[in-house]
């Protein structure tokens, strides 16, 4: 800005940019709003106008609705789903690569040798994955943006206000559940394990992710009632930790999955 602009508080007019640019712009001051505000609420305080005055006071460019409803998005509702489809996104990624991590530590070594030694292995995957992603479900700011958007989209915002951030964070799970599929189908081939008739790997999917934002969701508001659980499932019985999540994915497990008998492990 020049020296009489930050003197006077005024903010030079914006030079016409693409769209792609001024939705970049937009998209970047949204998510720096919702980072303001705490990232707890939702979207709802996620204005045009303080959107806006972000961008006037981080750029000092000067945007107006004139450049944005109609050229980028159609309302506010649109603008709002695309952001969060951004937050979605990133937490969807922070959430896949803790379970990565988690997942390659429990199949190091795996005994796939027999039945039990398969299904001890995807017990403590189960085990091991499951604290990691309630742990960090329970501590992101990101995932309570998410879960405030969708408590937003069922209740109090209108249908036409509501429906475009619901597609959003809609086509963002899509893709999330896809690669947990392919997750899902890659780990059944390496264990020799399958699902139960007539069950499908997306209704797991659809039961699991229930279960993590449920416990999420308790871990946060009543923690003491989700403390580990010491059972005796280690080598030779020893004790292990066990979160409230764990234990409940052990018995979604046990009704979708069972060994498949005809498998055996590949040649060394």
């Amino acid at each position: 800005m020049m020296a009489e602009e930050i003197l006077t508080g005024h903010v030079a007019a914006t030079p016409r940019r693409s769209g792609a640019e001024l939705r970049a712009m937009m998209i970047e001051a949204g998510l720096d709003v919702l980072r303001q505000q705490g990232l707890g609420t939702g979207a709802e305080g996620l204005t045009f106008k303080r959107v806006f005055e972000d961008i006037a006071a981080n750029k000092g460019i000067r945007v107006t609705n004139a450049s944005v409803i109609g050229r980028i998005w159609q309302n506010l509702a649109e603008y709002q789903g695309a952001v969060l489809a951004v937050v979605a996104a990133e937490e969807v990624r922070d959430l896949e690569q803790a379970a990565a991590a988690a997942t390659a530590l429990a199949l190091e070594g795996a005994d796939r040798s027999t039945a039990e030694g398969r299904w001890t292995t995807l017990l403590e995957l189960l085990r091991v994955s499951a604290a990691s992603i309630l742990d960090r479900s329970a501590s992101s700011q990101r995932w309570s943006v998410v879960i405030g958007a969708w408590a937003l989209t069922s209740g109090s915002l209108g249908a036409s206000a509501s429906e475009p951030i619901h597609q959003a964070l809609a086509r963002g799970f899509a893709r999330t559940d896809a690669h947990s599929a392919a997750t899902i189908e890659t780990l059944m081939d390496f264990l020799g394990i399958q699902l139960r008739h007539p069950l499908q790997v997306d209704q797991y999917i659809s039961a699991q992710v229930a279960l993590v934002d449920g416990c999420a969701l308790r871990q946060r508001s009543i923690p003491s009632d989700m403390g580990p659980i010491e059972l005796p499932t280690g080598p030779e019985g020893t004790v292990q930790e066990w979160t409230m999540l764990a234990v409940a994915m052990e018995a979604l497990i046990d009704q979708f999955f069972m060994i498949d008998p005809d498998w055996s492990p590949p040649p060394e």
